[in-house]
């Protein structure tokens, strides 16, 4: 990410000298470069490394949960504990991590043929799975940090963090995977926007509305659910290998998230170009093969 970005910067200094103005946006041929790049990077990346990164995601995003609860139990709205929450976000992107729901990305690689599925699919699962477990992680050291209280009496935040877990176990599926559907349209757009930005502070605030946006709606996004659920059962008073009941939201969501980030992308006009591009290809092959 840190390469990425310096390669961004001389770029742009070379634009601004070129020019005498800075833009502070990638152009759509630049952002198609950078998001082919980073998903090349990505397919790439050895598993093991792919898992402690997740795990590190999973951390960045259970602190920007945890900072939610806070906001809430301050008196504040959605809106606001929704735009603190990005904080998440913010951190995978410029520090550095391995995010899931913004993984789907990577299918516009698989797309262009820029590396296999099964690059695709390990990616998936090896980060999913650090996600997975750097949340569930970061929710049983906070819940033994007593910030959320103890078993005798809940603080504020503790009783949040119940309420925000019964709501989301409470969920049928098919409003969880729409929910989860609409939260990942609007990460992958956070995530196109800050990739195509070219400052650190430019790439921020790409995060921080979109983000705001899926918060405040009341919309579902996995990693996240991975720390608030598992902290407000514990504050229930449920053992965190007694939390199975947890997938009854996270699974439907996930889906949901999946669905969400192939939706937007694949709208895209540019794809839509390749679609119509891989259709053709495919009749060619299938021609070639049935005359032979």
């Amino acid at each position: 990410m840190e390469e990425q970005n310096s390669k961004e910067n001389a770029r742009a200094a070379h634009t601004t000298l070129a020019t005498g103005k800075y833009d502070p946006k990638l152009s759509l041929k630049e952002l198609s470069s950078a998001i082919s790049k980073l998903g090349i990077k990505k397919a790439n990346t050895r598993t093991w490394q792919l898992l402690l990164l997740g795990v590190l995601a999973g951390l960045y995003i259970s602190l920007g949960s945890q900072l939610f609860i806070a906001a809430l139990a301050q008196g504040h709205s959605k809106v606001v504990g929704g735009a603190l929450f990005s904080l998440g976000l913010v951190f995978v992107l410029i520090a550095g991590a391995e995010l899931f729901t913004g993984n789907i990305i990577m299918l516009v690689g698989t797309l262009t043929h820029l590396f296999a599925v099964k690059k695709l699919i390990r990616n998936w699962i090896g980060v999913y799975a650090g996600n997975f477990i750097g949340s569930v992680l970061t929710a049983v050291l906070i819940w033994q940090s007593g910030l959320m209280g103890n078993s005798a009496q809940l603080t504020q935040a503790g009783e949040i963090a119940v309420k925000i877990a019964e709501a989301k176990i409470s969920l049928p599926f098919m409003e969880c995977l729409i929910r989860g559907f609409f939260c990942n349209m609007l990460v992958i757009l956070a995530i196109i926007m800050a990739t195509m930005s070219r400052d650190i502070i430019s790439k921020i605030v790409c995060c921080i509305f979109p983000i705001m946006a899926f918060v405040a709606c009341g919309f579902e996004h996995c990693v996240a659910n991975m720390y608030l659920i598992p902290i407000g059962l514990l504050a229930k008073g449920t053992p965190i290998l007694e939390q199975g009941i947890m997938f009854k939201n996270i699974l439907p969501v996930t889906i949901g998230n999946i669905l969400g980030g192939i939706f937007i992308l694949m709208i895209h006009p540019n794809r839509i170009r390749q679609f119509k591009f891989l259709i053709t290809e495919f009749k060619q092959r299938h021609k070639s093969n049935s005359s032979s």
